[in-house]
Parts: C-alpha cells; structure tokens; sequence
C-alpha cells in the first residue's frame, strides 16, 4: 500500500500545480477586463473635457462674432449723430452709444475669461490626450504579456497532464477512483499528510490505534473527519503538498 500512496502523493502535486494554474489562468481575461475598464474611465472623463473645450470655443465665436456685430452697429450709429437734427434725439442716440460700448466692454471681458479658461483647459486636455496614449500602449503591452502567460500556462498544464497520465498507470483502479472523488470535493487536497499524530488538512488528532496502523502504511488509512486519504510522514516518505 505504501508505493501506492507514494504514487498518489506524487499524482496530487501534480494535481496540486495544475489546480494552481488553471487558477490563475482563470483570472487572467478579468484582469484583462479590469485594465480596459480603467482605460475606458480615462478615455470618458479626456471625451467629457474635449467636449467642454469645443463648446467654450463655441462660445468664444460666437461672443466673438456678437461683439463684432455689435462694434460695428455703434460705429454706424455714431456716424448718424451728425446727422441728428433736434437736442433730444441727440441724448437718446449718445445714450445708446454709451449702454452698447458698456456692453461690449462686458463682452470683451467674458471673451477674455472665457480665453483664460480656454488656455488652462487646452493644457489639461493636451496633457491627459499624451497620458491616455501612454495608457493605451502600456495596456496592448499589458495585455500581450497576460496573453503569453495565458498561453504559457495552456502548454505547461498540457506537459503536467501528461506527467499525470503517467503518474495514474499502476495506481488501482478503485484507489485512484477514491482520489478523484476527494480531490474533488475536497477543495483539491485528496492525499493529507499526519504529523505527530494529527491531520494535517482538517487539524484532527488521531486514535492511538489509528496512527499506529498509519505508520504500518499496509492498508489504505482515512481521516475519520474530513475523509482524506492519510500518510504518516516519517524519514522515508515526504510531500511538498499537504
């Protein structure tokens, strides 16, 4: 029985790496998915502020165009003052003369704000436009490096698989049975090694009498309480896996 448990012992390390690779393979396209994600968030927030920046340019035109219009309705209302001919309707045309240039002087003012804001705001986008390239180019690396890992971990799982066919031959039918079900159903750990006298997968203390039967390793020993195959570790027999 001993060189049986051996076998399975070596088959669950096997198992063991596989498990841990088809684990991290698994996580690799959310990881990918995370990282586009992010990406998308900063490509959103440079749209939201090229947009913002095209309707404040919008705007500087058309303030820019109204301020125009208007200068040159003052110019050809002060060309008609000589033309006035009574003191009241002279008042009345100097007055709107006065209210437009005040307005337009308002204009020019909100045309220079919205100048300043234009300025700063051209940096920002110019600025996060350079960002999100760099972004982008450092997530097509990102995403070809996970996907040589992906494709990495498909070959040595392939290499491990074969390994484990190996492993399997000699190994009873019904024994090797015994294993599939518990590395199924127990979280991938089938074969648990005891250590002075307790279980190292479930932390249970054995009967004397089991762990002395354990250490004549002549028949197949199961942990009372989690169900797992056992093995005494002694000087002859060791495992990296629990």
């Amino acid at each position: 029985m001993r060189e049986y448990i051996e076998r399975l012992i070596a088959l669950q390390t096997i198992d063991l790496r596989i498990q841990e690779m088809e684990r991290e393979k698994r996580q690799i396209p959310q990881f990918i998915t995370s990282l586009e994600e992010e990406l998308k968030k900063g490509e959103d927030k440079f749209r939201t502020e090229k947009a913002e920046l095209e309707k404040l340019q919008k705007d500087r035109r058309q303030k820019e165009k109204d301020l125009e219009e208007e200068v040159d309705r003052v110019k050809k209302t002060e060309a008609r003052v000589f033309e006035i001919k009574t003191n009241k309707e002279y008042q009345a045309v100097l007055k709107e003369i006065e209210n437009a240039k005040k307005f337009n002087r308002q204009r020019e003012e909100e045309i220079l704000e919205i100048l300043e804001r234009l300025e700063e705001l051209q940096k920002r986008v110019a600025r996060e436009e350079k960002e999100l390239e760099g972004k982008r180019k450092e997530l097509q690396q990102q995403v070809a490096e996970l996907r040589q890992k992906e494709a990495s971990y498909e070959r040595e799982m392939a290499d491990e698989a074969r390994q484990r066919e190996e492993r399997e031959k000699g190994i009873p039918l019904e024994l090797l049975s015994k294993y599939r079900m518990l590395l199924e159903r127990r979280n991938g750990v089938a074969v648990a090694r005891v250590i002075q006298g307790v279980c190292q997968a479930c932390n249970m203390n054995l009967r004397p009498q089991l762990f002395i039967d354990l250490q004549k390793q002549d028949s197949l020993i199961i942990c009372p309480n989690c169900n797992r195959i056992l093995f005494w570790e002694n000087g002859a027999l060791k495992a990296k896996e629990p």
